[in-house]
């Protein structure tokens, strides 16, 4: 499925009713912006896609002004619906941790987070200093890619690419992860990309990972864009993906990420995308034991990430500009 950005303007809608909206339509809206579908939203609240959309309707007739795009590709946030979601997740955060900060368990002490290497150095360290602000909560940071082990490894809550079919554990879906390949300035300054077909004169910076949820291959990402013929052999691999970035950084070659993690790159400027290209890949899933869910230090952790995730996925169509987007499925 494609989607391009820069969608034609819908029609404005009716004057803005009086009065907040509903807990419940927020509520739907939060699901449904986090998934970016209706159905999927509909199977995390445990209601009829119809259920959903209905009341994603009345609330946008309440507000006044459309919080997504509907296309038949999929939903995208308007600029409104961005703003409102991080509104959102904001506010469940507050009224959540206030929640929980009456129970046995005070906010002070440690939690150990199981993260993926690269999204540890790339995603979650440069937000950290926010989440110490707010909460007087140590974090043990393990960056490992096994799955966690909730009993043996000690691990309160993870940062996973897997679900795991496990009732005894909480799994929230944070975003779907998005990538497309990224060159330095200097070195596209060299070259005249018109087609991918001319990459073959670049080096091209491979993650040398197995192939699993989060690893990210040059072979699979053409293959989704209908091209079979091109060589993706040759070049350099990496078994970090963080390495992937720096050596496109120094120049070195062309690499294929993750959007999460070289936002703050192409961003800059230091990395550019070369071809308008994205490719949905990869989903991130916040996993935790049942038991630990409602402990105040966990729960506020849980709200923290829940709310920068909603703040990335916002960002996102900002830093991307135009692009064309190649949905899963």
């Amino acid at each position: 499925m494609l989607i391009t950005g820069y969608l034609a303007k819908e029609k404005p809608m009716m004057q803005r009713k009086p009065g907040l909206p509903s807990l419940d339509g927020l509520r739907y809206f939060d699901a449904a912006a986090r998934n970016l579908s209706f159905t999927r939203a509909a199977q995390d609240l445990f209601l009829t896609q119809s259920a959903v959309s209905q009341k994603i309707q009345s609330l946008e007739q309440q507000l006044g002004y459309l919080v997504f795009h509907r296309t038949p590709a999929g939903l995208r946030l308007t600029p409104q619906g961005e703003q409102l979601f991080i509104g959102v997740r904001q506010a469940f955060a507050i009224l959540e941790t206030t929640l929980h900060q009456t129970g046995e368990e005070t906010l002070e002490g440690t939690i150990k987070i199981r993260v993926m290497p690269s999204f540890a150095t790339k995603w979650l360290l440069p937000r950290l200093h926010q989440f110490y602000e707010q909460y007087p909560i140590s974090l043990e940071i393990d960056a490992d890619m096994t799955p966690a082990n909730f009993k043996s490894d000690a691990v309160d809550i993870a940062i996973t690419p897997f679900w795991v079919d496990d009732k005894n554990l909480i799994q929230r879906h944070l975003f779907n992860d998005v990538i497309y390949p990224v060159i330095s300035p200097d070195l596209l300054k060299t070259r005249h990309l018109r087609s991918y077909s001319e990459l073959c004169g670049l080096r091209l910076l491979h993650d040398s990972m197995p192939q699993n949820a989060y690893s990210t291959h040059w072979r699979s990402y053409f293959a989704r864009l209908g091209l079979y013929d091109l060589n993706v052999e040759a070049g350099t691999g990496f078994s970090r993906a963080d390495l992937v970035l720096q050596a496109a950084c120094a120049g070195q070659g062309i690499a294929l990420s993750r959007h999460s993690l070289c936002a703050m790159e192409v961003s800059n400027g230091a990395l550019i995308r070369p071809f308008t290209d994205i490719v949905e890949d990869g989903q991130v899933w916040l996993t935790c034991p049942r038991n630990n869910e409602k402990r105040p230090r966990v729960q506020a952790l849980i709200n923290w990430l829940t709310q920068e995730t909603a703040r990335h996925i916002a960002e996102r169509t900002q830093i991307l500009g135009e692009y064309t987007l190649h949905k899963a499925g």
